[in-house]
């Protein structure tokens, strides 16, 4: 199990480099929702749809390994393995796993609106 201050550097820095990640996403969607009711092109009809989809893929995924983490704590704290800091840290590792995917879909998003 990793150290409480090692599970707090890793939540803050998954947490900054989501908020980047979304911030470039979000400039580049805005002109195509903006022309959306004007322009229907197929392009912009394909990345609203995937805005959406995406979305709830990330919400399953991160809802399934936030599952997974909590087990695998409750399972430790059961078997009397753990003890504040563990606990704390263990918190921090259900936060970072339920963020996981949507960090990887917002760098993902970064990367590829970027190269338009």
């Amino acid at each position: 199990m990793l150290s409480l201050q090692t599970m707090f550097f890793r939540a803050m820095s998954s947490a900054l480099e989501t908020s980047q990640a979304s911030a470039i996403t979000i400039g580049h969607r805005m002109p195509i929702l903006a022309m959306l009711p004007f322009w229907p092109h197929p392009d912009n009809l394909i990345e609203a749809s995937r805005m959406v989809t995406e979305k709830f893929e990330a919400l399953a995924e991160g809802a399934m390994a936030a599952s997974n983490e909590m087990t695998a704590l409750g399972l430790r704290a059961a078997l009397g393995g753990t003890d504040a800091q563990d606990l704390a840290s263990g918190l921090l590792g259900v936060a970072v796993a339920a963020a996981k995917p949507a960090q990887r879909r917002a760098r993902a998003n970064a990367r590829r609106l970027s190269r338009h």
